[in-house]
């Protein structure tokens, strides 16, 4: 009996496969990767302004995107709403590490060890949802998803980095540690 599954399921992943192939080919399939294409070029612009606003707002269009079209799950859901909360706390954070006076309230806030990095950088909400965000990509960047779709996940993930570097660089600047390089995450 557990031959004639194994059998089975043999067959059905050979005829998806064929099927997933015949589907490529079709004008709908090709409009949707070049589509597909012309995202991630624009991402890969987006990226190498390094501008920290602009990368987050991207990406928040995205994840809102996502939760509006692509939700299907509760925990889905859930996970989303974090992302798009991280953002908001990330552009909050934006406006504040933009002023040094009120930057050093954070700063004050977040004294504990553990909340600091070793570079003596306050770990805010910010840095904390940078890195969750990360994270939320990674496990996305681990799913079944095409060649073009995965390509826009590891654009989306290098944007995140250059963001989280350049909050760095204006938390620096903010507590007065300038340096040529903003430390690294």
């Amino acid at each position: 009996m557990t031959n004639k599954f194994i059998s089975s399921l043999t067959s059905e992943l050979a005829i998806e496969k064929d099927l997933m192939a015949e589907h490529d080919a079709t004008p709908v399939a090709k409009r949707l990767t070049s589509t597909r294409e012309n995202i991630l070029y624009d991402l890969q612009t987006i990226g190498k302004s390094g501008n920290l606003e602009t990368i987050v707002a991207a990406e928040k269009i995205l994840v809102e995107k996502d939760l509006a079209d692509h939700t299907n799950s509760k925990k889905m859901a859930s996970s989303l709403n974090g992302a798009k909360e991280g953002l908001e706390t990330i552009e909050a954070h934006i406006g504040m590490v933009g002023n040094p006076q009120e930057y050093q309230t954070i700063n004050k806030t977040n004294q504990l060890q553990k909340m600091r990095d070793s570079h003596d950088l306050p770990r805010d909400g910010a840095r904390q949802a940078f890195r969750s965000h990360a994270t939320r990509l990674e496990n996305l960047d681990a799913g079944r998803v095409s060649d073009i779709e995965k390509a826009i996940i590891q654009q989306r993930q290098k944007n995140n980095q250059i963001a989280e570097k350049e909050y760095i660089g204006r938390q620096e600047k903010a507590l007065g540690r300038e340096h040529k390089e903003p430390s690294r995450p």
